[in-house]
Formats: C-alpha cells, sequence, structure tokens
C-alpha cells in the first residue's frame, strides 16, 4: 500500500513539473503573439507581465484560486504596501512553492526509511499537516502585515492632517501640500509618505476626487474614506479646504481619544481574571503558608512520646478526681 502512494507521489510530483514547463513555454509565446497582433495595448501588458518571470506565472497557478479570494489577497498586498505590478504572482507562487516543497520533502522522507515500521505513514500524515501549515502561514503574516500597516497609519493620520493644513494655509495647494508633508514626513512616519506620494501622482495623472477613491479603496478604513468625501465635496462646493481638514483632524483625534478611553476602562474587567487566577494564589500562600506550617509542627511535635496530644501519656498520667472516688465508694455501699 505504501509502496502504490509513493508511486501515486512520484507521478504527481512528474505531473507538476511537465506541466510548469508546458506552461511556461506556452505562456511565452502566447505574449509574443499578442505583442505582435496588438503592440499598442499588448506592448504595455507584456511590459508589465515581463517583470515576473514564467516560472513564478507557473508556479502561481498551480493552485487555482477564485475571483473573490485573489481580490481579497490583492487588497491586502496593498494595505501591507506591496505595490509591485507582481506582488500578487510573487505572492502566489511563493505560497505554492512552499507547499510544493513541503510535499517533495515529506515524500522523499518517506521513500529512505523502512517501510516495514509505522514511520512511512506517520511521516506522510506529518508532511501532508505541514504541507497545510505551510500554504496557511503566509495569507496569515500577510494579514497581519496589512492590518499592522493601517493601524500606523491610522495613528499617525491626524498629525500628517495637521501639517498639511498648515501647508495650505500658508499658500501651498493640495497637492504641492502633500509632496512636502511627505517629504517631512518619510523618516517618522514612512507610511504615511508613501500614500501621500502616490496620492499626489495620482492627482497629477488625474483629479484630485479620483485619487482620493483610490487612496479610500486602497487603505479601505472609515477614516481614509471619510477623509475623501470631505475633500471631495470641500472642492465642489468651493468651501476653505485647511478649515475642513483641521476640523476633521480634531475630529479624528478626539475619536481616537474616545476609543483609547474605552479601551483603558475595559482593562479592569479584561484583567479580573488574570488578577484572580494568577495572583490571588501566591497571595494566599504567602498568608496562610506560614501559619499552616506552624500549625502541622505543633501537631506533629503534640503527637510525639510525651507531647500534648499523645494518648499513652495521657492515660499514665490521668488522677482520678477525689470526688470521684468517693461517690465510687458510697455507690458501692448502696
Amino acid at each position: 500500500m505504501f509502496v502504490e502512494i509513493v508511486t501515486i507521489g512520484a507521478f504527481v510530483a512528474i505531473a507538476i513539473t511537465v506541466y510548469l514547463l508546458a506552461d511556461m513555454l506556452i505562456g511565452g509565446r502566447r505574449n509574443a503573439r499578442l505583442a505582435v497582433d496588438t503592440p499598442g495595448e499588448a506592448g504595455s501588458t507584456a511590459s508589465i507581465r515581463s517583470v515576473a518571470s514564467p516560472i513564478s506565472q507557473a508556479l502561481a497557478a498551480i493552485v487555482p484560486q477564485s475571483a473573490g479570494e485573489l481580490a481579497r489577497i490583492d487588497r491586502d498586498l496593498k494595505r501591507a504596501g506591496y505595490y509591485k505590478n507582481t506582488a500578487l504572482t510573487d505572492y502566489l507562487a511563493s505560497r505554492n512553492t512552499l507547499l510544493v516543497l513541503c510535499l517533495i520533502a515529506t515524500g522523499s522522507i518517506a521513500v529512505f526509511v523502512d517501510p516495514g515500521t509505522s514511520l512511512p505513514p506517520t511521516i506522510v500524515i506529518i508532511g501532508i499537516v505541514v504541507a497545510m501549515l505551510g500554504y496557511s502561514f503566509p495569507r496569515m503574516v500577510l494579514s497581519s502585515q496589512a492590518k499592522r500597516r493601517v493601524g500606523k497609519i491610522q495613528k499617525g493620520l491626524p498629525a500628517a492632517l495637521d501639517i498639511v493644513t498648515m501647508c495650505i494655509t500658508g499658500g501651498l495647494p493640495l497637492r504641492d501640500a502633500l509632496d512636502r508633508v511627505s517629504g517631512e514626513i518619510r523618516f517618522s512616519q514612512p507610511e504615511i509618505a508613501v500614500e501621500f506620494d502616490i496620492l499626489k501622482r495620482h492627482a497629477e495623472a488625474n483629479t484630485m476626487k479620483s485619487a482620493l477613491r483610490q487612496f479610500a479603496d486602497r487603505i479601505d478604513v472609515p477614516d481614509v474614506s471619510a477623509l475623501a468625501a470631505l475633500v471631495s465635496q470641500t472642492e465642489r462646493l468651493g468651501t476653505h479646504v485647511a478649515t475642513a481638514i483641521c476640523d476633521y483632524s480634531d475630529t479624528v483625534r478626539r475619536k481616537h481619544q474616545m476609543v483609547a478611553e474605552e479601551r483603558a476602562n475595559k482593562t479592569t474587567i479584561r484583567l479580573l481574571f488574570p488578577v484572580i487566577f494568577c495572583l490571588a494564589p501566591p497571595i494566599y500562600i504567602l498568608l496562610c503558608g506560614p501559619p499552616v506550617l506552624k500549625l502541622r509542627d505543633f501537631v506533629l511535635n503534640a503527637r510525639q512520646p510525651g507531647g500534648v496530644m499523645d494518648t499513652e501519656s495521657f492515660d499514665e498520667d490521668y488522677v482520678v478526681p477525689e470526688s470521684a472516688e468517693s461517690g465510687a465508694t458510697l455507690t458501692s455501699a448502696n
């Protein structure tokens, strides 16, 4: 049975290798044909695809993904700061490569062990579990990076907006203010600096309204979406942008302060159970331990021969009172 499993695994590995080579060759010919047929549009597409190697594209296509899952991965990549054209392809290729390497390593180890023992099935099961963990681990890391970066942007957004307000009040347009602020905060808040730089370039290529909408779609948090809607409405109505941004930064700062106070108030309840289960037992031991130890020593010493609680010494040393003896004599006489 084990030999059949190894044979099937070897066949699958060879089939995957042949598929990767064939897809690499066919994909290269397809891109070349498209570049010849439609040099304008396909040429730009080929220039984008040429950054990713055919091997990466083939590895990324090993495990099929739905359109919704690809959209979610692409959104998390942008939220995490991976704006390269081939970020999605590189991510899928890396994850699938890790999966294939785990399976190949499992099969190789299982082949060299003694088939007469129970080690091969155990190795196969462990290898499958490790492969599943290796396939899901990059997704968890990406989600964690995206969440951490978005949190930094939310935390530093009010201060950056205050600097933008000062630049606009000084006479700079919004685009130049974003460029100036991105250069000023590049070392203290690099995440916001990168986003402001992208926002400024999108505004130069299109309009500020479209650039803000793309900024809100990339970050996908309520604060940035509200900022995009506020600036768009301000430009449409013709009101002062600096005043609106200043008021909005104060609102966001107060909101963050309220959230921090709410978390601080919840900390007391959350610390109740750790205090009960972690701090209370040592306190009880410190308070009750010495009396209990002294009581134990007293009981042990009292039960020693000649001690207070020694029953034999108590019977020998017991003397009947005279009143009890006289009462017993009268009773016998009667």
